[in-house]
């Protein structure tokens, strides 16, 4: 039996001269392989995130999770969300996400009013989205995704893509600043649309991701970690088990380890 060793991405040895050397990368949890010039990278089909022993209970009045910049939403490029959700029937008004302006028009929004609308904006009034015109506040957990694809919107409704339609005018063009503002899980980003009800492993990745990998979310709780980004799992705190943007809260959210969806 032979061993792949292993380092990180900063103590791996030199691509150059190293053709067929191949190397575990403990930073990305990919396999390196040296074609002699550059490291090329094999990612696996995904990892599971293990048991569930907690959600994020929130009351609708002041809860939220507020994060720190995230840069490489700051463009037109692909990107997609992925989390669960237990809307109260008495909720309003919503914003599950929200980075960028107060309004659409200058960020990333996932909301849901009396349909569940995915939209990104640039300034002005020039923003595009996906509207599902169905209602999710019926005290079930259902998972949600947004995909952004570089010209297209998605959004999957527990591990389905539901008939929507497009809403708004055109997708930016141009760099769009979305990802600063400090963006928030759970209400809007002037403290407004605060979710009534749970939320739990809110994910964040930098690409869009496919219909079997919504699925395998869904399923099986299997994520695609060379997409992945963030990962805010909400086990009895607020930290990012993917990344270092950890989350803070404000108002007074609660853990739940009695109701989660799975």
């Amino acid at each position: 039996m032979s061993t792949i060793q292993a380092y990180t991405t900063a103590t791996r040895p030199s691509a150059v001269g190293n053709t067929g050397l191949t190397i575990f990368n403990t930073t990305t949890k990919n396999i390196n392989v040296s074609d002699g010039t550059t490291w090329r990278a094999y990612v696996s089909d995904g990892v599971p995130l293990g048991a569930n022993g907690y959600s994020l209970d929130l009351d609708g009045t002041d809860d939220r999770v507020e994060l720190g910049d995230i840069s490489s939403l700051n463009s037109t490029s692909a990107f997609s969300l992925s989390f669960w959700v237990k809307l109260s029937s008495s909720a309003g008004t919503v914003r599950f996400y929200q980075s960028g302006s107060d309004t659409f028009y200058n960020s990333i929004s996932f909301n849901h009013s009396t349909v569940i609308d995915f939209l990104i904006g640039k300034g002005g009034s020039s923003y595009a989205g996906t509207r599902y015109s169905g209602s999710i506040k019926d005290d079930t957990w259902h998972h949600l995704a947004g995909v952004y694809n570089g010209s297209t919107l998605t959004i999957y409704l527990d591990g389905s893509v539901p008939s929507q339609s497009a809403i708004g005018t055109s997708v930016p063009s141009s760099t769009v600043s979305t990802g600063g503002n400090n963006p928030h899980i759970g209400s809007q980003t002037d403290n407004t649309l605060e979710v009534k009800g749970k939320m739990d492993d809110f994910s964040i990745f930098n690409a869009a991701l496919t219909a079997t990998e919504v699925s395998n979310i869904k399923n099986n709780a299997i994520y695609p970690t060379d997409k992945l980004i963030h990962q805010y799992r909400f086990e009895n705190n607020y930290n990012d088990s993917k990344g270092s943007l950890n989350g803070t809260a404000q108002g007074n959210p609660t853990f739940d380890s009695s109701d989660k969806p799975y």
